[in-house]
């Protein structure tokens, strides 16, 4: 549920129109930019765009974190061709200059992190169930027929804004595995 000062929201800060744009829905019951399995596969088509659009990872990422117009624009103001090019310039922020070296440097880190100096130990795979719920219902009434609690069913579905399922539709809610 991470919240940027631009509004970008979830794993993946998205902008709400950007969202939208690749098929997660957001109104008053949800917000599927809040969603781990939706977003991911979201950013990872919004991603593909954006390298189809510029030819190039580093432009790619540039454009996820400024936008692709503000990256187009200082693009044509600067005639730079690259992303280092262009970070050399003052046509993007600082923000983004620095975005796309955190991703180089993150990857790096994670396919050797004892290298540099990180250890840990990997959470187990999220394991539940999905069940689908017709109409509203409460959070904590499913968690009680799950044997669960509420908090651990918001936790399995941070997209619901209201802890409730949205009246009118069929959603398709995660409970605790064993439990649909």
């Amino acid at each position: 549920n991470a919240l940027s000062r631009a509004r970008a929201k979830g794993l993946f800060q998205f902008m709400a129109a950007t969202g939208r744009m690749y098929g997660l829905r957001q109104d008053y019951w949800i917000d599927e930019r809040s969603d781990p399995e939706k977003c991911t596969r979201a950013a990872a088509r919004y991603l593909r765009d954006l390298y189809a659009m510029f030819g190039d990872w580093h432009l790619a990422m540039a454009a996820y974190n400024a936008g692709p117009g503000r990256i187009s624009r200082a693009m044509a103001q600067t005639r730079a061709t690259d992303f280092w090019s262009l970070a050399r310039t003052s046509r993007i922020r600082r923000e983004t200059k620095n975005y796309v070296p955190a991703i180089l440097a993150a990857t790096l880190i994670s396919k050797n992190p004892g290298k540099y100096g990180f250890s840990f130990v990997p959470e187990p795979p999220l394991e539940y169930d999905t069940i689908d719920v017709d109409g509203a219902v409460d959070l904590r009434v499913l968690a009680r027929l799950a044997g669960s609690d509420g908090d651990t069913l918001h936790a399995l579905n941070p997209a619901l804004r209201r802890h409730q399922t949205p009246p009118g539709r069929v959603t398709a809610i995660r409970v605790p595995k064993g439990t649909g």
